[in-house]
């Protein structure tokens, strides 16, 4: 038996199993009833208690729902510039461009614009360090220098770029360890008879990472927080593709009766009118989806695509373990532009709109309706009926997007000792042999096809 709060008394109800398909109608619920009794009415079977009836069906209906919501809407990003630049010329096509709407058009592809400007640029100032102005200094690539520090000197991954072991009281920041050997070597020339008394007596340290497991899992977070925005990409893709491929109205009037379960903007807010304006995402002609796909979709995609692997690279590189925590977090901030733009630069009555923009259903929602209630009821006594040797249950443990996560994460890192890394004598990872760059500007080539450097590489000295 179990309870139950039912007003102000506890009141007592029966368990009820799992039923399968000829259960119902037969199996007594609850009040243990018989099919015809006083209990039963019309549309329930009989022996189903009307509470252990309605909960069944809410439940079945609502996943349904749920599932067809999920893949079946076409939105807009409300809060970015890219929803805007998307939104906004349909909605001045169907006024037939207006001067206002147009006028709202252009100030969309302007932030838009400076949107791109402003992303590649800190992308480009953040390559240009890693690649160019740090090779000025000699800097090496961290790869797994003191990787498994907690071995050492005996394990692997125990010999710096110095050429001695490192030990946890030895290693520095590359800023740091980089200055001791500056002014060690500075000694040595100033006093070259001296030269073995200073080796022996200055130890410079060596440069390392400090958490090589902290490293990877900021790798993992910083691609968390990348998520969003490639989800709003496919949302993006999905828009394109699946959107009707022809002139629609995404201003819809109405009038006769209010429209309280839409977004819809009426004269006088709060009061229930006859008329009413609702937005809504709809088709679009096929130039429209051509343009957004090249001069939107693409740009957007492939500046996600340079963030992670800029970032990724940068987060290998950083050695200290407050460094990577920071940074980790900092990073994302160069995707989060384009909804900073949007809040600050777009008018009150694009937000407006854009808030209010309903998304275009690729169902009919009659169709969920029409599911009679004993199908429902039936369809989710089924999905009850699991145990722990279901193949349904294992695909539920494992979220897909964690594990797409990992796949992104992982493909970048492999990426990044791919390119910057070499097999030592003792198993380990180090540094490729670093060169001088013959410039301290990078071309913009270099720059746009940095995640495939052997299209446009960096100009280098290798006689440095």
């Amino acid at each position: 038996m179990g309870s139950a709060c039912g007003g102000n008394k506890l009141e007592e109800y029966d368990i009820i199993p799992p039923l399968s398909d000829d259960d119902i109608g037969f199996y007594d619920v609850g009040s243990r009833l018989r099919p015809g009794s006083a209990g039963s009415f019309a549309g329930r079977p009989g022996g189903i208690t009307e509470e252990y009836w309605n909960s069944h069906i809410a439940a079945a209906k609502a996943m349904t729902l749920l599932q067809r919501k999920e893949g079946g809407h076409c939105t807009i990003d409300q809060y970015s510039v890219y929803g805007a630049a998307i939104a906004l010329p349909q909605l001045a096509r169907t006024s037939g461009w207006s001067l206002r709407y147009t006028g709202l058009v252009i100030r969309g592809y302007v932030s838009l614009v400076l949107n791109i400007l402003l992303q590649g640029f800190l992308l480009y100032m953040l390559s240009k360090e890693e690649r160019i102005m740090a090779k000025f200094s000699g800097k090496m690539s961290l790869c797994d220098f003191g990787a498994q520090l907690y071995t050492c000197p005996e394990g692997l991954n125990c010999r710096g770029p110095g050429g001695t072991e490192i030990t946890p009281e030895r290693l520095y920041s590359w800023d740091t360890w980089s200055t001791r050997v500056f002014v060690r070597d500075s000694l040595k020339i100033i006093l070259p008879e001296k030269a073995a008394e200073i080796d022996a007596q200055i130890d410079p340290g060596e440069y390392g990472v400090e958490s090589y497991y902290l490293r990877m899992t900021c790798c993992f977070i910083f691609v968390l927080g990348l998520w969003p925005d490639l989800i709003g990409s496919s949302d993006m893709v999905y828009l394109l593709y699946h959107a009707p491929t022809k002139a629609m109205p995404w201003m819809i009037y109405e009038k006769g009766s209010a429209q309280s379960d839409k977004k819809s903007i009426s004269p006088q807010k709060g009061v229930d009118t006859e008329e009413c304006v609702r937005f809504q995402v709809n088709g679009m002609p096929l130039q429209w989806k051509i343009f957004n796909f090249f001069m939107i979709l693409l740009p957007k995609i492939y500046i996600w695509f340079l963030t992670a692997d800029i970032g990724i690279v940068f987060l290998l590189e950083t050695s200290s373990i407050e460094e990577m925590i920071i940074n980790a977090v900092a990073l994302n901030f160069i995707l989060g532009i384009d909804e900073t733009l949007c809040s600050a630069l777009m008018s009150p009555m694009v937000k407006y709109m854009l808030e209010n923009m309903e998304d275009y259903a690729l169902f009919d929602a009659a169709e969920q309706s029409a599911d009679s209630e004993k199908e429902a009821f039936q369809r989710h006594v089924k999905d009850t009926t699991w145990s722990l040797r279901s193949p349904e249950l294992y695909a539920q443990l494992v979220p897909p997007r964690l594990v797409v996560m990992f796949l992104i994460t992982s493909f970048f890192i492999c990426k990044y000792y791919t390119e910057n890394c070499a097999s030592s004598p003792d198993g380990g990872l180090v540094s490729t042999a670093v060169h001088m760059p013959k410039s301290s500007q990078m071309s913009f080539l270099s720059f746009l096809f940095g995640p495939f450097p052997n299209l446009f590489p960096v100009d280098v000295d290798h006689g440095v």
